[in-house]
């Protein structure tokens, strides 16, 4: 698949098909992992989290009772 770079604001981006997202499960919204490999000259996109997982927030506390 060939597409061009184009710029967006202050950024460049790539555009991707609905037919490359379907085969990775991935939707707008979610987020993707970006890393270059400079030896082989390659730009690597991974699937991150996805918009549907459940981010959760929790707190531990040091002793039974004490508030933070």
């Amino acid at each position: 698949m060939i597409r061009k770079i184009f710029k967006t604001g202050h950024s460049a981006a790539v555009t991707l098909s609905g037919r490359a997202l379907q085969a990775l499960g991935l939707k707008l919204g979610d987020e993707v992992k970006i890393e270059t490999d400079q030896t082989k000259g390659e730009i690597v996109i991974r699937p991150g989290h996805k918009l549907s997982q459940l981010a959760l927030d929790l707190h531990t506390r040091a002793k039974l009772g004490q508030k933070k």
